[in-house]
């Protein structure tokens, strides 16, 4: 069931989702992990080709104190409490968000697409804003509790 809470690219401002992967345990494991899946977001310009894209990993734990746990890496950034009672760590410099709703962890990052033959330039930081990155949390976050 935990694969039902992706939302579909149109709910979240994307062009085109990718298929729902299972993505196995990476170090660090944290303690709890029951099993993770993966989906890749794009947005589509001119001619097809992708402007910009979001890597988003649902990783279901045992417990929501499991999960928590998973969200406190990496160290040094603050945890916030969101409106829906998710707690959240966000590095937009890095493109990177982490959030725990119930026992779900969800970790989304931006693309730095290349800006010159193949290889990113990183000097402009990511291609997603921090808004587009927390509607994909929010989502997932109305979903997670839906299935409660």
């Amino acid at each position: 069931m935990i694969k039902s809470v992706f939302p579909t690219a149109n709910e979240i401002g994307f062009s085109k989702r990718g298929r729902t992967t299972f993505q196995g345990a990476r170090a660090p494991v944290w303690p709890g992990r029951c099993v993770g899946w993966w989906v890749e977001y794009q947005r589509l310009g001119p001619a097809g080709r992708v402007e910009s894209y979001a890597d988003v990993l649902v990783t279901l734990y045992g417990t929501h104190a499991q999960a928590l746990v998973a969200l406190s890496e990496p160290l040094g950034i603050p945890t916030v409490t969101l409106a829906n009672g998710a707690r959240a760590r966000v590095a937009p410099a890095q493109g990177w968000v982490g959030s725990v709703i119930g026992n779900v962890h969800i970790s989304s990052t931006s693309s730095f697409l290349p800006a010159k033959n193949g290889i990113p330039d990183f000097k402009g930081g990511p291609d997603l804003s921090l808004a587009a990155l927390m509607r994909i949390h929010r989502t997932i976050h109305a979903n997670v509790l839906r299935l409660r």
